[in-house]
């Protein structure tokens, strides 16, 4: 076979491009910190990085979720811890309107402390996370406990206006938590009476309503009751205790997956520098000798000339 030089001549121009475009792949690697700047790169690495970047995104949706959903466990946690301590200064006061050694006067001024603690309690019940009323259900964005009051401003009756609805936050694919307390079970809901519809504050008013009549009957017999009263939220809050540290062994281990992806990640796309630096050195050292003998096997001389 007769090689010519215009043979040559293709030949070390198909070189110094392959050469150039070496080069140029291992500029770009320096340039950007990435060992894949396109799909022709590495066609399998590049598939490998979209399915993580996609993991890693729907891990930090997850973990956002996650962080909402703390933030309303724990104001419902504060708000029946609040409850609890309420109850039990009721409890106290009732002890000490039941003890028959309490004169008119101190039966009212117990009154009265109940009555503040009453509306304690609704603003309690009331509570807001965010833009959200936490024990109202799916219907966050009234007040779930409305009152009534008397001329003078004392709360005599109070009504749960909410719905048993479910507040859920997607944790994880699939899987949904939900972070609300049952406002209807808090509560303790029951048939309309003039106090309301609900047995925590029909009882509170009722209690209020004795001492400042003056009537201790049945303070006595209350005290099972608010006992009771206080055994359900307590065992509400328990409820939401569990939530929290199912959902803080959640949030660990999509930190720990979302840690071991990014690891994934860096290993498939990010340049090893040193590595990088090394190689486009390597790279133009080559081009510039395939320059340099391209010079010389493309000299033209009279030969050339008379044989192609």
């Amino acid at each position: 076979m007769r090689i010519t030089q215009s043979m040559m001549a293709n030949n070390v121009l198909n070189n110094l491009s392959n050469d150039l475009q070496s080069m140029q792949t291992a500029e770009n690697q320096l340039s950007t910190g990435l060992a894949v700047t396109k799909p022709s790169d590495n066609p399998l690495a590049t598939s490998q990085i979209m399915s993580l970047n996609t993991s890693i995104s729907m891990q930090g949706m997850y973990y956002s979720n996650m962080q909402s959903a703390s933030s309303f466990l724990s104001t419902t946690d504060s708000a029946l811890t609040d409850t609890v301590s309420s109850l039990q200064q009721v409890q106290s006061l009732v002890t000490e309107g039941a003890n028959g050694t309490e004169n008119s006067t101190d039966l009212q001024t117990l009154g009265g402390q109940v009555n503040q603690i009453i509306s304690e309690l609704v603003q309690t019940g009331n509570a807001i996370n965010g833009s959200q009323y936490v024990f109202g259900g799916t219907q966050t964005t009234t007040p779930p406990l409305a009152t009534t009051t008397d001329a003078d401003g004392n709360i005599t009756a109070v009504t749960y206006q909410g719905n048993s609805g479910q507040i859920n936050y997607e944790v994880a694919q699939g899987v949904q938590m939900p972070v609300n307390t049952n406002g209807a079970d808090l509560f303790q809901v029951t048939g309309n009476t003039s106090m309301g519809n609900t047995n925590m504050f029909n009882t509170l008013i009722t209690i209020k309503n004795d001492m400042e009549n003056d009537d201790t009957t049945d303070l006595s017999s209350m005290l099972s009751q608010i006992d009771d009263i206080t055994t359900n939220v307590e065992s509400q809050q328990a409820a939401v205790g569990a939530k929290e540290d199912r959902l803080n062994t959640a949030m660990t281990r999509n930190q720990n997956d979302n840690t071991t992806m990014t690891t994934a990640l860096s290993n498939l796309q990010d340049v090893d520098i040193d590595q990088a630096s090394v190689e486009f050195s390597e790279k133009s050292n080559v081009y510039q000798a395939a320059l340099e003998t391209a010079a010389k096997v493309m000299t033209p001389t009279l030969v050339d000339y008379l044989t192609t």
